[in-house]
Parts: structure tokens; sequence; C-alpha cells
């Protein structure tokens, strides 16, 4: 009896592990970046991004939408506001994507070594009009935040996941 009792306690931790496993390896990336145009002031190499998350709580942490924000600049990309605006807007710095150094971008957002490159530019307070409830549910929350995209290429480039761009000369 006791050792029934052990083989299904023992079968059902085994079955929970893989199961936590799982749900952990396929975290989802929903949100939307798009470049600012406010009175925030940039430094040289930053850009300043807004960072719309898509979550079912109102209340989203400030680490997640700085998550996003690098994640958007790494995978994504953004377009500039129009044409007469300052940021015309940067293009993907690992266009293949997350996939293509799994492990690396594992280790990379997990460990929080993002956090590195990017900061908030009011402190993490919302602007009016930057929660909006959805009709089916949830909401779209908008945060502005500043990207040192030059120092996160430079990184990229120094761990051989993209090439320099020395290479043309």
């Amino acid at each position: 009896m006791k050792r029934i009792l052990f083989s299904l306690v023992f079968l059902l931790s085994l079955g929970w592990t893989a199961y936590a496993g799982n749900k952990v390896d396929k975290k989802e990336y929903l949100y939307e970046i798009e470049s600012f145009e406010g009175n925030v002031p940039a430094q040289q190499g930053y850009c300043i991004i807004k960072v719309w998350n898509y979550g079912r709580r109102e209340k989203i942490t400030t680490n997640s939408c700085m998550e996003n924000a690098v994640h958007g600049i790494i995978f994504k990309g953004y377009a500039g506001l129009g044409k007469t605006a300052s940021d015309k807007g940067k293009k993907a710095l690992v266009p293949e994507g997350y996939e293509a150094h799994k492990a690396y971008f594992d280790n990379f957002f997990n460990s929080g070594q993002y956090l590195q490159y990017v900061q908030l530019t009011n402190k993490g307070e919302l602007l009016a009009g930057d929660v909006i409830k959805m009709r089916k549910g949830g909401y779209k929350i908008g945060m502005v935040v500043m990207v040192n995209y030059d120092a996160l290429r430079k990184r990229l480039e120094n761990d051989k996941i993209i090439k320099g761009l020395d290479f043309l000369f």
C-alpha cells in the first residue's frame, strides 16, 4: 500500500514539474511599440518609445513594460510617427527572431540583463489615456521608456548574435 501511494505521489509530482516547465517556456509577448514624440529629452544613442502592453489585469508591472520594450527593439523594430518626426524608427536588431538564439535570449531576459538597456522616462507614472479597457475584457496599458539602442546593439555584436556594421568597410 505504501509503495503504491509513494508511486502515485512521485508520478503526480513528475507530471506537475513537466507542466510547470512547459508553462514557463511558452511566455507570450503581447505588446505594440511606437516612437514617442513628447517632452522627454533623449540622450545620444537612446530611442524613446511608447510600449502598449495587453493584459487581463489593470495593474501591469513596470518590469513587463521594460522587458517588452527591449524585446520589441530586438525582434520587431518600430516605425517613426511621420515624415517630419525626428525619430525615423528603427529596424529589428535580430529579424530572424527569438528562436534563432533561444538559449541566449532565455538567459538574457530571465536573468534581468535587459534592465541595463532600458529606463522609465516618468518614474513609471502613466499619462492620461494610457489605460484603456478593452471590449472583450482586459486592458491595454501604455508606458513611455528610453532604450539604449547603441549599447544594446554593441552587446549583441560582441556576443556574436548580429554582425557589426564595420564589416561593410
